[in-house]
């Protein structure tokens, strides 16, 4: 399963911070590993598997470890603060229990940042974050994290299965920054609103709520696909042009 999501950082915020960047991950993989243990330990990717068992991502207090940061910085060593960088993290296991995230950062004021999170499944029906209620609990620590334009999970087989090339896919859930009604999209099985102190951030939309989405099964991506125009029609679905 993948999680996507697209943001702006603030202005103001320091370049080639990593320590930063892996302080505000840190609630996110909290939120994951309360579903699945295997989502606890991350290192740094590596060229070789011993390179990408080197350098542990945090101690055992949580923190960033220094040797981390320092190994993150010298990767980009010569190059301008401001000029695009990622973190690419792993959490060391192999085959069917491997994850991984890739994190945009810097490039300037009005450069989109992505998140990007991989889990391998053991099998195309299954969830390794459960049922449809625990996996909103992780897009709802995202977007709480990180204030996205978006948020997408579900198969990444499911980027060539949308409606639109220009426009982000429902897929299992699709999080906006908006408040929606059942009546806006009738098509989705489940509306799940994302509150901060009182308020409402957005909206989660759930394509399939009585079974893991499978990317295989064509009711499923009707639904998505279904829900993908509804939006669209009513100029609820961002293109990535305008992010």
């Amino acid at each position: 399963m993948n999680l996507f999501a697209q943001y702006k950082d603030a202005p103001n915020l320091p370049s080639a911070d990593f320590e930063f960047h892996l302080h505000r991950l840190r609630p996110v993989i909290d939120a994951l590993a309360s579903q699945d243990a295997m989502l606890k330990e991350w290192y740094i990717q590596g060229g070789t598997a011993e390179e990408a068992l080197q350098y542990r991502v945090y101690g055992d207090d949580h923190q960033p470890l220094p040797a981390a940061i320092d190994e993150m910085t010298n990767e980009y060593k010569g190059k301008s603060r401001d000029d695009p960088k990622s973190i690419g993290i792993w959490n060391g296991v192999a085959q069917s229990d491997g994850a991984s995230f890739m994190i945009s950062l810097d490039g300037g004021d009005n450069f989109s940042q992505q998140f990007d999170f991989n889990a391998k499944e053991k099998s195309r029906s299954s969830s390794r974050l459960g049922g449809y209620h625990s996996v909103a609990q992780i897009v709802r620590k995202v977007v709480e994290v990180y204030a996205p334009a978006y948020v997408i999970y579900g198969p990444r087989k499911y980027f060539t299965e949308s409606v639109f090339d220009d426009r982000p896919g429902v897929s299992w859930m699709l999080y906006l920054p908006d408040v929606l009604t059942p009546a806006q999209v009738p098509e989705a099985r489940a509306l799940i609103p994302v509150m901060r102190d009182g308020a409402q951030l957005g909206t989660i939309i759930v394509s399939v709520t009585d079974d893991v989405f499978d990317v295989n099964n064509r009711a499923h991506v009707k639904v998505a696909n279904d829900i993908e125009i509804r939006l669209a029609d009513q100029d609820l679905l961002p293109r990535f042009v305008d992010l």
